[in-house]
């Protein structure tokens, strides 16, 4: 039986060109030109089986997951989903969808998960170093930006809570 292959005799790297090193590399001239081309071959498909699933595992309706309002899926972090899929920030997605602003579209397990690591990690010490750059009332040279609808009734709704629990207390 004969054998239907040839043997390859390479002078240069088939990555980067380069001449290679000596006889025992016959077609790479480092381990990080190998890897490279074997990365690249392999790229593609493994993007394509990745998309395809998340996509099964976010078309699933879910209760603890939230739902991207562009695409109808289902997502834990819905504005790390918008950056990735469909181009726009976070910010853009919240401020076109009328959301709030400044909070970010996550589940409320989620919130509490991320605030419970801020607390044991002691990463909420960080916002104390940061107070001398707050805003303080008053202050002149900051520009005015406007709030979502969503953060004005939420407003509203506090202001609410805070004149009943002052009228409640026996301290007047």
């Amino acid at each position: 039986m004969k054998n239907n292959w040839a043997v390859e005799i390479r002078t240069t790297c088939k990555t980067c060109g380069g001449p290679l090193p000596n006889a025992r590399f016959r077609t790479f001239c480092s381990k990080k030109c190998r890897t490279k081309s074997y990365n690249t071959k392999n790229s593609g498909y493994n993007k394509k089986w990745q998309t395809a699933k998340r996509d099964a595992i976010a078309s699933v309706p879910s209760d603890d997951k939230c739902r991207c309002l562009v695409c109808g899926k289902f997502y834990v972090q819905v504005c790390t989903h918008t950056v990735q899929a469909h181009g726009m920030t976070g910010r853009q997605y919240r401020e076109y969808f009328e959301l709030e602003v400044k909070r970010g579209v996550v589940p409320d397990w989620y919130r509490k998960l991320k605030g419970d690591q801020a607390i044991d990690n002691e990463t909420f010490k960080n916002l104390a170093a940061g107070a001398k750059f707050r805003f303080k009332k008053g202050q002149k040279g900051l520009g005015k930006y406007t709030r979502s609808p969503v953060t004005m009734a939420r407003l509203k709704n506090l202001h609410k809570l805070t004149k009943r629990e002052q009228e409640l207390s026996p301290n007047k």
